[in-house]
């Protein structure tokens, strides 16, 4: 059978999407089928609720018309498992595959969905640098997340230039300037089809109501489910209970739905007594603290309607599938690292871009609320002059109070937002994209180095030193400021004889591509440099940098791979000493600084009670003197793979490159105490931190298995093993995960 013409696939494409279902494309879409039924590389940059995954599925449709394989890639699991569900409707379960971590379904399939971290592997830790004849990366202004934004970065970077690359994202700054990069990055021209039309209309209010009003009035109207955004895990826990104080929002037919569905995956035990109730009233709360079972559960009842109003964080707003018809922002302030800030603009749109549902909304509201302060203030001014029967000038009133409002912000070192604040965030422009990669000792070993026989890494003599991440602060303590979008003119088309970096991939090439300036990019190239030197310093490389030891730290991506080599060289560490090194190597400190703040408070309280007695005598003493005292009085015991850490860095000529490491306990009481999960939480008070204590534990988990792998040490597969059972008792997907 001959094989069809792309403009009989495309036909065939639009009668069964469109077509069979009585359904027209958006003009947006069509212009990006037609670059994707052509072949063409291409970025659609649209807004929230314009169709995107129609335009996966043109791609996914053309792949498997013409026997060719293609990869979906998304931000997020619980996306991507949303995705992989959707497509097997649409493909047959056949045709689709799933992957994420070491859990995968269908891996021979045309069309593997799997999350973009997969991707990454495939391209730097499999050499597959053509994972597929087409790639789709979905969600792509994830480029901007400080954390993950450089898997999109380098996968793009790395992959072949014979793969269709289509890029889906929401709308982004500077389209133009990314375009061209990936075109002269890759040596193939990437197109760029835009939009700012949303299908559903989206409207912003500001009210001068309390929240309780607003809710009251959106579930009187039918306008619901609605997303309700707190920024803090405490503050989300707040503003739920408020809202049970309403009358329930279900009925009793609703009620017996949502218990019926919450006995399977709630525990006996933790938060699930306080999140059980708000879900039978009609509430769920969503943020990094609750549960993954727990968080899915939200979004599929809301998806059915049961639950009326999610009280989330803004991470809801990053790819999870979860319009809702109006959103409501309490407040536009958050506080990052004790200091208060107003919400930027693309921040603002990333939250209020949910409201409004294709299919089901004729429009989307956003609303936000003035802060409590102001509106009791100007109501109470307003009651009181009419008691008095004076003439009430509402105008006058609230520039008063605003003004004073204002002021008491600013002598409080505070932030405060009025009508004005609100309406630039609503004008405010979409975010540009920017690079995200940092050039550390575990990344460059991840990308793997170039031949060093072959390549120069000069180091410029005027000793330039890196440029610091963005959020990261100075000596002086300043905030390191985002770095600025490359201009068009920065972006320097390559000799013509210059190979794909596809074809020569290696940290170097990474580092000559990345979307950043050249004063970054020499940056990058002097950590480069150092890192080189300190593998000559543990014997891992030679003095012509040929690889002679250490092989396995190749395997051991993300993780602090020369440090690793050096502990397991130099110390035969038994089981307990291997889990130590397993918890100090995962960068996530949330639980362990819980566990700390009792012994922190003891010390702070001292060093109060000592500033006050040393200041009777000593008029200059400050805080810093008295904590050095403490710290002399009452020295730390170090801990043995802190002991090991210490001479680790004694011995590299670079050890800035090694630094951030924190000593952490927490599998270590799990294991020796024999808790349950729900024990550790309960001991602890860890009921609002469920989610973060899953996350470590999972982090600490899959640290074990690569460890295992590389080194082929049972000890690691134990350890394995056995936080695998903990965490499979709180949700058994985990256990699926085995392979």
């Amino acid at each position: 059978m001959a094989q069809p013409s792309l403009s009989e696939i495309e036909l065939e494409f639009y009668e069964k999407f469109f077509i069979s279902r009585d359904m027209e494309p958006y003009p947006v879409q069509d212009q990006a089928f037609a670059h994707i039924f052509a072949g063409e590389s291409v970025l659609i940059t649209v807004p929230t609720g314009t169709g995107k995954t129609m335009i996966a599925k043109a791609g996914m449709w053309k792949a498997l018309r013409l026997g060719q394989s293609a990869v979906y890639t998304t931000p997020l699991r619980a996306l991507t498992e949303e995705k992989y569900r959707e497509l097997c409707a649409d493909f047959g379960d056949e045709n689709v595959g799933f992957a994420t971590g070491d859990y995968k379904v269908n891996p021979r399939a045309k069309i593997q969905v799997v999350v973009a971290e997969i991707l990454w592997n495939r391209i730097f830790g499999d050499h597959d640098v053509k994972p597929a004849d087409i790639v789709i990366m979905d969600e792509g202004h994830y480029l901007n997340s400080p954390d993950r934004g450089y898997v999109w970065e380098q996968s793009i970077i790395g992959l072949d230039a014979r793969s269709q690359l289509v890029i889906l994202s929401a709308t982004v700054g500077n389209p133009e300037q990314f375009c061209l990069w990936v075109s002269q990055t890759r040596r193939v021209p990437m197109a760029l089809v835009q939009s700012h039309e949303r299908k559903v209309p989206l409207y912003h209010e500001y009210r001068e109501s309390y929240l309780i009003e607003v809710v009251k009035d959106l579930f009187h109207n039918g306008d619901y489910p609605a997303i309700i955004f707190v920024f803090g895990r405490e503050m989300c826990f707040e503003a739920a209970r408020l809202l049970k104080s309403c009358r329930r929002f279900t009925s009793e037919e609703e009620v017996a739905a949502i218990a019926a569905a919450a006995d399977g995956v709630f525990l006996d035990r933790g938060a699930a007594k306080d999140l059980r109730p708000l879900l039978l009233h009609g509430i769920g709360l969503h943020h990094a603290g609750v549960l993954p079972s727990y968080k899915r559960l939200v979004e599929e009842l809301t998806l059915q309607r049961l639950v009326k109003f999610v009280v989330s964080t803004e991470t809801i707003s990053a790819g999870i599938n979860l319009p809702a018809k109006r959103v409501v922002f309490p407040s536009l302030k958050k506080v990052i690292k004790g200091k208060p800030r107003l919400l930027l603009s693309e921040e603002y749109h990333q939250m209020a871009g949910r409201a409004g549902r294709p299919q089901f909304d004729k429009d989307g509201i956003a609303i936000t609320l003035a802060p409590e302060e102001v509106v009791q203030a100007v109501r109470k001014e307003i009651k009181d002059l009419q008691k008095g029967k004076y003439t009430v000038d509402e105008v006058k009133i609230r520039r008063a109070v605003y003004l004073r409002q204002k002021a008491d912000a600013l002598r409080g070192r505070s932030v405060i937002w009025d009508p004005e604040e609100h309406n630039k965030l609503v004008q405010g422009k979409p975010a540009a994209l920017r690079s995200k990669t940092q050039i550390t000792a575990d990344q460059i070993l991840a990308l793997g180095l170039p031949d060093l026989a072959k390549t120069t890494l000069a180091v410029p003599t005027d000793g330039a030193a890196p440029v610091p991440a963005e959020g990261t602060v100075t000596a002086e303590g300043a905030p390191v400021p985002a770095a600025a979008p490359v201009p068009a003119a920065a972006i320097e088309k390559p000799p013509e004889d210059d190979l794909p970096p596809s074809m020569n991939l290696n940290i170097k090439t990474v580092i000559d591509h990345l979307f950043v300036d050249e004063r970054t990019k020499q940056a990058g190239r002097n950590r480069l440099q150092w890192l080189v030197e300190n593998l000559q310093a543990l014997g891992i490389l030679d003095q012509h940098g040929q690889h002679i030891a250490g092989k396995m730290i190749r395997q051991l991506r993300g993780i602090d791979g020369p440090f690793v080599f050096y502990c397991l060289k130099n110390h035969d560490l038994p089981y307990e000493g291997l889990r130590e090194l397993c918890e100090y190597l995962v960068d996530h400190e949330a639980i362990q600084k819980r566990l700390s703040r009792k012994d922190d408070d003891k010390k702070w309280e001292w060093i109060k009670e000592r500033l006050r007695e040393r200041r009777k005598t000593e008029d200059q003493v400050n805080r810093e003197d008295v904590e050095a005292e403490y710290e002399q009085k009452f020295p730390r015991i170090l801990a043995e793979i802190e002991v090991i850490h210490q001479a680790f860095l004694a011995s590299v000529p670079h050890p800035e490159l090694h630094g951030g490491k924190v000593h952490k306990v927490i599998w270590r009481i799990i294991e020796e105490e024999q808790l349950s999960f729900m024990d550790f939480v309960e001991r602890h008070d860890l009921e609002n931190e469920e989610g973060s204590l899953f996350t470590y534990l999972a982090r600490v988990m899959k640290t074990a298995r690569m460890l295992g792998e590389a080194t082929e040490l049972a000890e690691f597969t134990l350890l394995e093993s056995n936080i695998r059972k903990i965490l499979g008792a709180v949700d058994e997907r985990i256990m699926e995960e085995k392979g």
